[in-house]
């Protein structure tokens, strides 16, 4: 289910890569909705016209999130409003809006596009909406049928994810890859091959991806320019073959080494700055993570994401940050372009992997994402946190279902979670007439700091990285 990692991050060792790790190959996917989400599922879509109306944006149901030309027979029109129109692809990648990539995690998949299509409504007009899926984590039918519904998204990326194959580099789970995703990615023992790269990318186009990504193995700190130079070969060698009318990303999967470090990272943002042929960069970061949903306060690392997030905006060079959750959030404010978030845990932060022992019978934990604290704590400690003078009531659309019956609902909490992160991505691009999106970031994180201090938190609820973020903008 949503919202669970390793205990005490706590309790998703299911969802470390967002897919079917070795244990997670027991799990029937299909079968984990709860009777909440079948029912949200099971509602009747609603159709909105769009702005330039040439067709209509399906909202609420199992259809939500699609756009199509045509109501069907017998289906409602909520006529108060139009939609906005989704940009291309090239629109996207090439404008002003912030881009919030939702990745799809190997649970509860099914409401994400429904998701996607709340976001675009609200929202559409202040952000660009891009999904992502792993292709090592699903049949290729079935991420292909993921991205048709998801037709709201102007942004369909398949990862490779091969940095799985690179355990000698990152710290990963045992057992990385598992056996259905050798099955799912078969590229993935092809390696030796000569037409590798392009197998890679293949598998992207089986599925309907529309940015492609080159195959993004991790880079060697402890061989910098020989990893790199492999990287850029590979990479080119890819570029060379690209089809009429296609983009492809440079694809960079890095230990937090090559950012915190002065000498490693200065050899890779030379190296960036030196490969014009690349104006789309999706970097992939590692780094350690004591609590789940809890983003990092390194200054170093955050110093290190500044500077890639100035060098890509100073030389035209739109930057994706897949996997970070609220800390790319924050990278918005430095000159990335967008990030990704999901479900999970694992979907928001690529932490390092620390085996740890269950604990059996131990329940999930409730969490509930507060916007205004810009951090995640527990249910009773939101509980006290609603009751201090000043705090704002969410107005989403989940939070009614969330807390209008029990038992808790994980997939309702994680539905507000990225909800309100798509709100507060909008504002970005909103309130950006002062001091452009810096300026923005850096009075949501204030707000933020002076509104959280001297709150009765507990130490593990409070957000200790909002004082490192307010000093580091």
């Amino acid at each position: 289910m949503p919202h669970e990692e390793p205990d005490p991050m706590p309790d998703d060792y299911l969802e470390w890569l967002g897919n079917e790790s070795s244990m997670a190959d027991q799990v029937d996917e299909d079968g984990l909705a709860d009777a909440a989400t079948d029912a949200y599922l099971s509602a009747d879509e609603e159709y909105i016209p769009l702005d330039d109306g040439t067709g209509y944006l399906a909202v609420g149901g199992a259809g939500g999130g699609s756009i199509v030309n045509a109501v069907p027979s017998g289906s409602s029109i909520i006529a108060a409003s139009a939609a906005p129109i989704v940009g291309t692809r090239d629109e996207v990648l090439s404008g002003t809006r912030p881009i919030y990539l939702i990745h799809r995690g190997g649970q509860q998949a099914e409401v994400l596009p429904g998701l996607m299509g709340e976001v675009h409504r609200q929202h559409g007009r202040s952000l660009s909406i891009g999904t992502v899926v792993g292709l090592p984590s699903a049949k290729d039918a079935k991420l292909a049928s993921f991205f048709a519904q998801a037709s709201v998204a102007a942004l369909r990326i398949a990862d490779p994810q091969c940095f799985r194959l690179d355990d000698k580099l990152l710290r990963l789970p045992k057992d990385p890859i598992g056996v259905r995703a050798w099955d799912y990615a078969p590229y993935l023992a092809t390696t030796e091959d000569s037409d590798w790269g392009r197998q890679v990318v293949a598998a992207q186009r089986d599925v309907g991806a529309n940015l492609l990504l080159t195959p993004g193995r991790a880079l060697d700190p402890d061989d910098p320019q020989g990893s790199l130079d492999s990287l850029i070969r590979e990479a080119d060698d890819i570029l060379a073959v690209m089809e009429r009318g296609e983009r492809l990303a440079l694809n960079l999967t890095i230990p937090s080494r090559w950012l915190s470090g002065e000498a490693l990272r200065n050899r890779l943002l030379d190296e960036i700055l030196d490969q014009d042929q690349f104006d789309v960069l999706y970097v992939r970061t590692q780094w350690a993570q004591d609590k789940a949903f809890s983003p990092t306060e390194d200054a170093a690392l955050l110093g290190g994401i500044k500077k890639l997030a100035n060098l890509c905006q100073d030389e035209g060079k739109c930057l994706l940050m897949p996997q970070t959750g609220i800390t790319g959030w924050l990278s918005l404010a430095h000159g990335a372009s967008g990030y990704g978030i999901g479900l999970s845990g694992a979907d928001q932060n690529f932490a390092e992997f620390v085996p740890r022992r269950g604990r059996k019978g131990q329940q999930r934990a409730q969490r509930y994402f507060e916007s205004q604290m810009l951090h995640t704590v527990d249910r009773a400690a939101h509980t006290v946190v609603q009751s201090v003078p000043g705090y704002i009531e969410c107005s989403c659309p989940y939070c009614p279902r969330l807390f209008g019956s029990e038992p808790w609902s994980h997939p309702f909490a994680a539905l507000h979670h990225l909800f309100m992160m798509g709100a507060l991505t909008a504002k970005v691009h909103e309130d950006s007439a002062r001091g452009g999106r810096h300026g923005a970031v850096r009075r949501i994180v204030t707000s933020a700091r002076r509104w959280t201090s001297g709150l009765p938190l507990g130490p593990s609820e409070v957000p200790r990285h909002l004082a490192a973020w307010d000093q580091g903008l």
